[in-house]
Order: structure tokens, then sequence, then C-alpha cells
């Protein structure tokens, strides 16, 4: 089987070394060659065009910034994929553009699905994320050779669509939580509590998460932390589940706040940091203090 990664970000390049470890012929692609290239992912296995990756293979992935992204490098690729190749989106698109690609995909006589994650970057190397499926069955015994290696399990949950909305949701329920937690860690040192000390002890508590194990460093760095997730894809996440809510009368006021905090955050230049810097918001000294 021959795979094709198309966006080596934080995640995409990730995937690349990991299907690589498993033996999997793969090929990898980012509109900055430099992008694979620091991952460590191998000079031949990186393409100079995402139709150069995408030729001939049997499963393209996109693990892409946004459905606009998706949808631009998926429509460059059609002519260049095999008849019944099946396209893979691990993006976060979102369930209206999700169903848009499928249409432009299945309309040339090839196979669509999405199948967003949920984890961190190293669990993304050590094939241990969660997967959302949303697509047929047939669809996914043609993605399982590819995802078993990814992620420790997929849940179909139904047709495309689906696993785009239920993303969305799990997406909220992460960044609601991110922002409060550095509210509660802000509220703990302005108490005169050890951050460590406070950290620690909410990650033996009752609301312990894989969240709060993985986020440990980047919550506690003196400066800014490597960028997982930056503070503008929350925003973009956040927004995302808003217009996918299908009863405007349900206001999701927790999320709302929660975009409130992340304007607050862009406005004071931490927009391309990681998410754990919303914390800095309510350190002393405010967002400023390293």
């Amino acid at each position: 089987m021959k795979v094709a990664v198309l966006g080596l970000g934080a995640m995409g390049s990730q995937l690349v070394l990991r299907l690589l470890d498993q033996g999997v012929d793969v090929t990898g692609w980012n509109r900055d060659p430099a992008r694979g290239r620091r991952a460590g992912i191998p000079a031949e296995r990186l393409a100079r065009s995402a139709s150069d990756a995408a030729r001939g293979a049997d499963v393209v992935i996109t693990m892409l910034a946004d459905g606009r992204a998706v949808r631009s490098v998926v429509t460059g690729v059609l002519d260049a994929l095999p008849r019944k190749a099946l396209v893979l989106d691990l993006s976060t698109s979102g369930p209206e553009l999700s169903r848009e690609v499928a249409g432009l995909v299945t309309g040339r006589g090839l196979r669509f699905a999405e199948a967003p994650v949920s984890g961190s970057v190293g669990a993304a190397r050590g094939g241990t994320l969660t997967i959302m499926f949303g697509g047929g069955a047939d669809e996914l015994a043609a993605a399982e050779p590819v995802l078993r290696h990814l992620g420790r399990q997929t849940i179909h949950i139904g047709p495309v669509g689906t696993a785009a909305t239920l993303k969305l949701c799990v997406n909220a329920l992460l960044h609601t939580f991110n922002a409060t937690l550095g509210e509660v860690l802000g509220a703990a040192v302005a108490a005169g509590i050890d951050l460590r000390t406070a950290y620690d002890t909410i990650g033996s508590s009752a609301v312990a998460a894989p969240f709060v194990g993985y986020k440990r460093d980047a919550f506690l760095a003196a400066g800014r932390p490597p960028v997982a997730c930056a503070v503008d894809v929350v925003r973009k996440d956040l927004e995302l589940f808003l217009d996918a809510v299908p009863d405007p009368g349900l206001d999701a006021p927790t999320v709302r706040t929660a975009v409130g905090v992340v304007h607050r955050a862009q406005a004071a230049g931490l927009g391309q940091q990681d998410m754990a810097t919303l914390a800095h918001l309510y350190r002393p000294g405010g967002a400023g203090e390293p």
C-alpha cells in the first residue's frame, strides 16, 4: 500500500515518521518543504508537490490547517490519483466543509472519509491517537490498514460529517478546559501557592486527564513552550464548533466565554504561541510576563 501525507505540521510530520517506523511506503508533502526536513523526515520521502506525493497513492491523508486548505489541496491532486483511491482527511475541517470535499472526491470516482484525531504530538508519534471515523463501511475497511498504525482505537461515528462534528465537540471541551486551567492556576499563584505544586495537585485530583499530564511542561515553562497547538488554531476550532451547533438557541455560553479569552490572548500577541500560554493572561504582569 502506498500512502501520501499532505501537510507536515506538528501532527502531520509525526504521522509520516510513525508510518515509516511501521514499514509503510509513505511520502509527505508540505508547502514549506523545510518543515519536513526539520522534523527529520528523510529527503527521499519528501515530494516537491502535492500531486507528486499523491500520484499513484492508495490512501491520501490530509492533515492541514483548516477546511479551506483541505479543499484547495485535495482539488489540486485529484487528477494524480488512481481510481478508487481513498482520500482520508485527518484535519479539523468541520462537517460542512467535509461534506463538500466528499462530494468533490466521490464525483471523480474516488473515495472519501474523515478521520479526525484526538491526542498529542507524542501520541501521533507513538501511534496512540484516538481516531473518529466518518464514512462508509467500505471506506473504513480501506483505511484500517493505515489507521491501525496511528491510533489505539478507531471509532466509527457515522457518515461523513458526524466525525467532523464530534471532533469539534471534543476540541471545544478541551479548549474550554485549557482556558479554565490557566485561570485557576493564576488564582492559585496569586494566593501564594507554588505553580508546580498547584499543577501537580490538579494532576492528581478528580479532574486529572491525559491533557493535564502531557501539557505539564508547556504550562510550567518559564518562557514560550514549543507550539503544539497555537492560540490562533484554538480560535478556529471554537468558532467552527459554534458554527456547527445545530440549534442556535443552545447558545453554548461556556464556549463563547472561552472564545472571549482567546480573543484577549490574540490581542496580547499570543496568537502564534502554544495554547498553554493562555495561562499567561492570569500571571503577575499579564500576557507580557515570559
